[in-house]
């Protein structure tokens, strides 16, 4: 693979709600949102590991109402003004911040302080995504801290097999890639129970598929398990 270069032209991601996948692991999170916006806290935070679904469920609410996303890189350029404009502001990966040099985080924290305020004093939402619990953000400013503590928080839970699969399936739907439901059983039973697994072995078999330029078959999907050191975790 090396000394190949593969060009994948064809993704398309879809992020609506009908294509969001509800088990036992999220459904609590989608309860959440779902009467989040008639309740009186302003902020809610969506707690889960990467590739656990907290975008596609961000990017349903923004759709749904009318919402702007951003990460949270782009707030240290930012005019604030742009983000007071918003009823319904979704704040990408704050977690992050910890990332940053402490000029921006400092800089960071007073704009989120400020909208905060303004989307509690006019009705609006805030909503975050994060992979860790506020706590863990090392926010230096105590007022926004206090704020971001009392927000509700919804957690994503471990995946079960079935939500794994339905976000695998989802995923080479979105990379056009038709596999088998034996193919996804197939792996289940091989792979690490994860959601981030789950997104690197899509990825491998999709470039591993091109570039040997046959189907994704189960043999496929062993030794791509096996290169990326998978061990399938017991429940």
């Amino acid at each position: 693979m090396e000394n190949q270069l593969i060009l994948n032209l064809d993704i398309r991601f879809s992020l609506t709600r009908e294509e969001y996948y509800v088990s036992t692991a999220n459904s609590f999170a989608i309860r959440t949102l779902d009467d989040w916006t008639s309740r009186s806290q302003t902020g809610l935070i969506i707690v889960g590991p990467r590739a656990s679904g907290k975008t596609h469920l961000a990017s349903v609410w923004v759709n749904e109402t009318g919402g702007q996303l951003f990460q949270v890189k782009e707030l240290v350029s930012l005019d604030v003004e742009i983000l007071l404009r918003e009823k319904f502001v979704v704040i990408e990966n704050l977690n992050r911040i910890i990332q940053l040099s402490r000029n921006e985080r400092s800089e960071i924290e007073e704009k989120i302080l400020h909208v905060y305020n303004s989307l509690t004093s006019s009705g609006g939402r805030l909503l975050i995504t994060a992979t860790t619990f506020p706590n863990k953000w090392n926010i230096e400013l105590k007022d926004l801290l206090s704020r971001l503590m009392s927000c509700q928080i919804a957690e994503l839970n471990l995946p079960d097999d079935n939500l794994l699969a339905a976000i695998m399936t989802k995923q080479f739907v979105d990379r056009q890639i038709v596999v088998s439901p034996q193919v996804i059983d197939h792996a289940m039973v091989r792979m690490e129970r994860s959601f981030s697994f789950a997104k690197k072995l899509v990825e491998k078999l999709d470039s591993e598929a091109l570039r040997i330029k046959k189907p994704i078959s189960k043999n496929l999907v062993n030794d791509v398990i096996s290169s990326l050191g998978s061990r399938r975790s017991k429940s």
